[in-house]
């Protein structure tokens, strides 16, 4: 309460300052009182020429921006950037690349819709800030393919965690791991923050996300079969490590409405429609 109450009485004064000061008095004390970062004003000059986004898992997910209004709205997201001593454990999603007209290159290191944390989302090799999740609703989200399924992460993980449950029953007594860094038609739709919260999940239900090189005794291999915006279609095929057999399920969501969401199928044999 004390607090909110403070917080008040500075926006108050911010106020009245501003009507006798002019704006321009109100961003140095925005810049004095930690509301603003001056550390990305150099993203105004007309030297920066192209910003690349660029996703660790999908070498292929490019993203060239060269849009000054664009470049802009990055602006505005970092200028309101906190420093923080540590960086997330979560691993990065992006790596933005941002070009100037010399030739000279900065790297920062993304981990998306994480700026609820304590610690750096947005870092180099120098510099550590949190960053609010507008960098992900208003430049991320624009540059999806417009074809990504309707609420992806449902559809996704959602049905491999019934998935895993099903496997479950069939080879009890083994572990399960499930593999999905190769499933390229995704990859660029994949974020650590989701796959994380999927890791706790699937922990429950007695199995674990498998990295390069990690085996189970029944590993789930998802091969994402095709996609539009309402139909999601993958094979994933459960290797047996003991006795080298394998076996092949099928997942098909159809997205219904907001009410029901999606609709879908498990099955160790082939849907129709499939």
């Amino acid at each position: 309460m004390k607090r909110r109450k403070r917080l008040t009485a500075f926006f108050s004064l911010l106020l009245i300052l501003l009507l006798f000061v002019g704006c321009g008095r109100l961003e140095d004390l925005k810049v004095k009182y930690g509301f603003k970062n001056t550390d990305f004003e150099y993203l105004k000059s007309p030297d920066i020429s192209t910003i690349i986004i660029q996703s660790t898992r999908d070498k292929g997910f490019r993203f060239i921006v060269t849009d000054k209004s664009t470049i802009n709205g990055l602006y505005e997201s970092l200028s309101s950037a906190k420093h923080a001593e540590e960086i997330i454990s979560h691993e990065a999603d992006y790596i933005f690349e941002i070009h100037d007209l010399d030739g000279n290159v900065r790297y920062y290191n993304y981990v998306a819709g994480m700026s609820n944390q304590k610690k750096a989302n947005f870092y180099s090799e120098d510099e550590k800030y949190i960053v609010t999740d507008r960098i992900d609703n208003h430049l991320i989200q624009n540059l999806y393919a417009i074809r990504k399924p309707k609420f992806f992460e449902d559809i996704y993980y959602g049905s491999f965690l019934d998935l895993i449950k099903m496997v479950k029953e069939e080879y009890n007594g083994k572990s399960i791991g499930i593999k999905f860094y190769n499933d390229v038609e995704t990859l660029k739709y994949q974020l650590s923050r989701d796959i994380e919260d999927f890791r706790e999940k699937a922990l429950k239900e007695g199995a674990v996300i498998l990295s390069h090189g990690e085996k189970a005794d029944v590993v789930l291999e998802v091969k994402t079969q095709g996609y539009t915006t309402i139909v999601y279609k993958a094979e994933v095929t459960a290797k047996v490590e003991s006795d080298h057999t394998t076996k092949v399920y099928y997942v098909y969501g159809k997205y219904a409405n907001e009410m029901t969401g999606w609709e879908t199928i498990l099955s160790d044999t082939k849907p129709e429609g499939f």
